[in-house]
């Protein structure tokens, strides 16, 4: 694997490790200021800044024990895919996700998130 592509694995991978040990600041600390995150089905934009993330994970790690569990992933210079199960979410939900990071290397932080997922479970807000 070319450097890039080993040091944007290793950004997602501490955020995936961040985002399952529910460890708010230091997970929050690998996004860029005006990270963009946005439903890779219907366009929606999720957040177009740090601060605008930041409410979704708070409601996420305090209100379930939310896991993810990492099911492949491939990458491509600063742009990593990963394939997803998330457990723990509000009412026992379970779904499958697929998450697309770019990754900014010389901020060593994800500057870009599309998600494309799917609940198992009907009714849960993702």
């Amino acid at each position: 694997m070319a450097q890039g592509a080993q040091e944007a694995a290793a950004i997602v991978q501490r955020q995936l490790e961040l985002y399952n040990a529910r460890d708010l600041e230091p997970f929050m600390q690998l996004f860029t200021d005006d990270v963009y995150v946005s439903d890779g089905i219907t366009g929606a934009v999720i957040a177009s800044s740090k601060e605008q993330l930041r409410p979704r994970y708070v409601e996420r790690f305090r209100a379930s024990p939310v896991n993810c569990e990492l099911l492949g992933r491939l990458v491509c210079g600063n742009v990593v895919v990963d394939r997803e199960i998330i457990t723990g979410l509000p009412d026992g939900g379970v779904a499958d996700c697929m998450a697309t990071y770019v990754c900014d290397l010389t901020a060593g932080q994800i500057s870009r998130i599309t998600f494309v997922w799917k609940p198992r479970t009907e009714g849960v807000k993702l």
